[in-house]
This record gives C-alpha cells, structure tokens and sequence, in this order.
C-alpha cells in the first residue's frame, strides 16, 4: 500500500572472521593494555574519574607513571573489555585496527556496508547474466571506460557512466533509493582479536620488510579486531512503500530497476548466485596457487549454502578483495582491458594475485563471508541473546568490571567471584552514594537469581552476605 513500508526481519550470522573498519587504529599503552596475553581495550574516562574521586593525592597518581598501565592499576579495576584471540593465543602487538562500535562500545555492522555489498552483488550478477544477450551487451560495451589520447584515465571515475545508465545519475534516482537496510548490533563479547595474513603470489608477503616468504610464519602481516564465526546480530531491510508506489516519479529514465530486490526470496536467490560464482573462483584461484587449507574453507561455505534453500550468503567489508569491491562482473577479456588502461598488476602475473587470510592454526579463513537467515530460524536465540543484553545493561557497569577483575586475580569463574568475600570488601571500600546504592541492588539481584539470598552457601558467601547486610 502507498506510504506503508514492508519490512523483513532476519539474522546476520558472521561465517567467517568480519570487520568494518573504524578507520583508526588502536595502540598498545596508549588505547589497551595486556592482560593475561590478551589485549585490553581501557575505558580511559571511566578509569581517570575512579582515580580522581579516590583517596590517593592527584599529585601522587601523577608520579607514579605514565603508561596506561599504571593509570589503570592506580583505579584499582579494570575498566573497558577484554579480547580475546580468534584462535591460539599470542604475542599480544604494539597495534590493531579497530571495529567500529556504537556509543555504547558495542559492535556493529553498518547498514550502508550492508546496502553496499547488496548492491554489488545484485549490480554484479545482472551484468554478467545479461552479457549473454548481444544487443544489451553491445549497449554496455558503449558505457565501459576506453583509452582516451591524450588523456590519462582516473581509475576512481571507470564506472561511473555504466552505473548511471544502469542504476541512476545521482542518490535521488537511485533504483537502491526505496531499499533500506539497518545497523546490525552485536554483542562485545563476540569480538576477537585476529592475525592477518597476505598471500600473495603463492608466497606471503611481509607487510613490514616489504617482501614475500615461502614460510607464512616469516611473512608478518597486521592484527585485527573482528566479528567472530557463528556471532549472530539483528538485521532489518525495508521496502520504502510511499517511493515504491510511484517510481516513475523519481526514477530515472532508461535506469534497469530490476537490479533492485523486490523481496527478500528474490534477494537471496540472486544473492546466492553471485556467491556460487565467487566461491567457484576462489576454490579454482587457491588451488591453482597450491594452498589447500582457505580452497578447503571456501568449498565448506560453498557446500553450507548448497545443503539449505532458506539462507543468502554474501562476502563484505574490508578484505574482501578487488573482486569483491568491484563485484567480480567482468569478463577475462575485459578485465585484461581494464589491466591495460589502468596498469593494473604486473603482465603476466595472475591478477588480483593478493588474498587476505586470517589464521586459524593457519592462515586459512577469508574474511567477510555472512549470511542472511529468516528471522523463524533464529528468534529465540535472537530473542535470548537480546534479553541478555537488556540484563547486562541493567547491570552495575562497577559490579561488571570488579568481577572481572577479581576472576581473574582468583583464576576462578566470575560466578564464584560473585559470591566470595572479595567482592563484598571491595563494595564496601566504596563511597557512599548512588553507585553504591545501584551496585549493591545488582548484586543483590543476581544473588537472588542464584537462590543464595537467603541461604548463602559456604563461609565467604556468609560473610559476604554479612557485609552486605551490616554496611
């Protein structure tokens, strides 16, 4: 109906390690610091205000060092979040780049990545479905980038003619304008920190000494912060009814708005299709460079999609590739034509020759593989996990973190952290006032959930208890 959008509800299941880039990086005492072998990512306002308002003269904080590690071990606590490693742990680096997150420090898929990818994808596979037809293939062959004398061609610009013929001139005509898609939230505990390797010609390639190894193990290549495989977020696309009841009003003339989704059946039927052809591709490039471990990995999310009927599947984000930014459309003789005017790669080598591998044992898993579920299929994980979320907000954020710290003080679960004397004197060194008030509520709260109230088990839960009461 006119003016009523149609929305879909799904779930966003991460496949394989996924970043959107925050476009900074993160640098070890100055942003985290290392905890246990793991990185930890400081809440630096939350650390400095527990300094300031504590006992120790500001001027004797200042002389006892200036590492973010002193800061923190002055506030007495960990304040921030742990990150944990992808896989086997290591040496924890000097840097990583960092996942975008929301005010919150929560983790997020935006949803113009999401569009984004979308769209390349459904662009890509219509080009290559209609190459088969001459008179459409001979009209497009009019709109690709061509040499020029006297003119040297900017790579940025090669497609611009083609996707205004095809998609509309500007954002207003767009076909993609009445197709929205939401910000994907996820929970902090799904991120992970991830090394990155690059192969590169067959060989892996140093991005720090500028040149390639035969052992990945001698190649350093960068770290990461990344959506962990089976991290399952929210997503949510809409149907504009109000623009959809009406395109001849402000599409553009001649634009092919069949690219454009008109459910989610059709969206995950041609989204697949590009998938199918991508991963084909993949499998063929890895085993042409003689690297079984990602060729196995490609051909286990090949299979994945191929056993179900339900599901799309997409690649996005960052490192997903020159293909997988461009949308793996062209033909071998265009891209060779596309080599020529652009220069791009070496002649005679393989092109694109650089794939970006996270380790997993090792370098083996390619980034930005997720899929797209109906909603049936996961509500009540969706469901739980949002109730969790809704309890962890309404958690104490000083009860959160002096648990944490205290498991890991104790090597212990934060479960028993909870109910231990430990914490009760820590809560009871506290000022008093509205912090006080809410952490003693919470954890009251979640003593209540464990049945321990009323009959706390043990001497250092009675204790606790007793301090609780007395204060």
């Amino acid at each position: 109906m006119k003016g009523i959008n149609h929305t879909v509800k799904l779930g966003l299941e991460i496949i394989t390690p996924t970043q959107s880039g925050s476009g900074t990086e993160l640098f070890k005492e100055l942003d985290y610091i290392e905890r246990n072998q793991m990185a930890f990512i400081v809440d630096q306002q939350a650390s400095f205000q527990t300094i300031a308002s504590g006992n120790l003269a500001l001027d004797a904080q200042l002389l006892a060092g200036n590492r973010l590690s002193d800061w923190v071990n002055a506030a007495g606590q960990d304040l921030g979040y742990r990150l944990p490693w992808l896989t086997s742990t290591s040496k924890v680096p000097d840097k990583f780049r960092e996942q975008l997150k929301d005010a919150m420090n929560r983790p997020y898929l935006p949803g113009s990545a999401i569009k984004g990818a979308i769209r390349t994808a459904l662009i890509a596979e219509w080009l290559r479905c209609t190459a088969r037809n001459e008179a459409i293939n001979k009209s497009i062959a009019g709109l690709l980038p061509k040499s020029i004398p006297g003119k040297k061609l900017n790579p940025k610009f090669a497609a611009d003619n083609l996707m205004a013929a095809l998609i509309g001139k500007d954002a207003k005509q767009d076909i993609f304008r009445s197709f929205k898609v939401k910000d994907t939230l996820f929970a902090n505990s799904e991120l992970r920190l991830s090394d990155i390797r690059w192969l590169n010609e067959a060989r892996w390639r140093s991005m720090s000494q500028r040149k390639s190894f035969e052992g990945w193990q001698q190649a350093d290549g960068i770290h990461a912060e990344v959506l962990q495989p089976g991290a399952l977020g929210l997503l949510v696309l809409q149907w504009d009814g109000f623009l959809l009841s009406n395109v001849n009003k402000w599409q553009q003339d001649g634009t092919v708005s069949a690219i454009a989704p008109k459910d989610f059946d059709d969206l995950r039927q041609r989204l697949n299709q590009h998938a199918e052809y991508r991963l084909k591709r993949e499998i063929e490039f890895y085993k042409q460079q003689g690297k079984p471990a990602p060729e196995r990995e490609c051909q286990r999310i090949l299979n994945m999609f191929q056993a179900e009927e339900h599901s799309a599947y997409m690649q996005m984000s960052w490192g997903s590739g020159w293909r997988g930014m461009t949308g793996d459309w062209a033909s071998d003789e265009q891209v060779k034509t596309f080599r020529e005017l652009f220069n791009l790669g070496r002649t005679g080598k393989p092109f694109p020759k650089t794939r970006r591998l996270a380790v997993s044992g090792e370098p083996k898993l390619p980034m930005g593989w997720v899929r797209l579920l109906p909603y049936e299929l996961v509500a009540d994980k969706l469901e739980k996990q949002q109730t969790r979320q809704q309890a962890n907000s309404a958690h104490s954020a000083w009860v959160n973190q002096k648990l944490a710290q205290i498991a890991q003080q104790n090597r212990s679960p934060e479960k028993e952290a909870l109910r231990g004397k430990a914490l009760a004197e820590a809560w009871q060194a506290l000022p008093d006032g509205e912090e006080k008030q809410a952490a003693l509520a919470d954890i009251k709260a979640r003593w209540q959930t464990e049945g321990w109230w009323e009959q706390p088990n043990g001497k250092s839960a009675k204790q606790a208890k007793t301090i609780y009461e007395q204060d």
